[in-house]
């Protein structure tokens, strides 16, 4: 049995890459340690954590947990704090530490280029890890527009 290292956004929150690190854990009886890296920055105004709200992450990696272990898949929760523009290296570290098998990301967003459905962050997780990466990329959420909202958009 062994690890996988599953790295969470509160901002970006990608639910796939969730259920695809279950998935491959109830197959392969591997755990889960779910892991939120806040980031801080530092400077004249004091210490402020930029990655999002204070207890967003606490509150979603705690619920990832509790949906993991109902489904019967051993899970750990984990919260590391870094400096801004660190938080790669800080997840690196992570997996390095509980010898992770590998590191699963949900793509945040896409970037400039097309087609290309990984952040900054997931980019350097890609270059610097010594161990396998895998980048779930989101299904687009279908858009349904009813007829009264085509009518009032095409209207005036």
């Amino acid at each position: 049995m062994g690890t996988i290292l599953l790295g969470v956004d509160a901002l970006h929150y990608a639910e796939e890459a969730t259920n695809l690190t279950r998935d491959l854990c109830q197959a392969t009886g591997d755990k889960i340690v779910i892991l939120h890296v806040h980031e801080f920055a530092v400077g004249r105004f004091g210490r402020l954590q930029v990655d999002c709200a204070e207890g967003d992450a606490e509150q979603l990696i705690s619920e990832i947990r509790a949906r993991l272990t109902k489904a019967g898949t051993e899970a750990a929760a984990e919260i590391r704090e870094t400096h801004v523009g660190r938080i790669a290296k800080a997840i690196i570290e992570a997996a390095d530490e509980h010898d992770a098998r590998f590191i699963v990301l949900g793509s945040s967003h896409s970037t400039d280029l097309p087609h290309l459905p990984v952040g900054s962050v997931a980019l350097r997780v890609l270059h610097h890890a010594k161990r396998p990466v895998l980048v779930v990329p989101r299904r687009p959420v279908p858009v349904t527009v009813s007829a009264t909202q085509v009518a009032a958009a095409t209207a005036g």
